[in-house]
């Protein structure tokens, strides 16, 4: 049995935190992710048919899973609004934001982009 020490600990806490931030890596890898945070940091919220019509991507189901994807790592939040007209339920509207978290990642792929398509 292992004896559980600051030294231990230590290294079990960071072992965690590489852990945490290589599945947050693996999110921003998939389809559309770094996307579509660039293209909400355009913006202090979008409509996700805003997001979609700016984006050159497949069906809903990728946006809606890529956005499901960045909430869960934080770095997006939405919000559903129902439309009415007359007192008449017309639909929702979805809006989508970055969090600070995804402002600053948003920001440093920005930065990243802007070095790559230097010459």
């Amino acid at each position: 049995m292992e004896v559980v020490s600051g030294k231990n600990i230590l290294k079990y806490s960071l072992l965690f935190m590489a852990i945490e931030m290589n599945k947050q890596l693996n999110e921003l890898e998939k389809n559309h992710s770094i996307e579509i945070l660039i293209e909400l940091s355009k913006k202090e919220k979008m409509f996700y048919s805003e997001l979609k019509n700016n984006l050159d991507v497949g069906g809903n189901t990728s946006i809606s899973s890529r956005l499901a994807d960045l909430k869960k790592i934080g770095l997006v939040e939405d919000e559903k609004e129902e439309i009415t007209d007359k007192g008449k339920y017309v639909g929702v509207k979805r809006y989508i934001w970055l969090t600070p978290k995804g402002k600053l990642v948003a920001e440093k792929l920005v930065e990243i982009e802007k070095i790559l398509e230097e010459k």
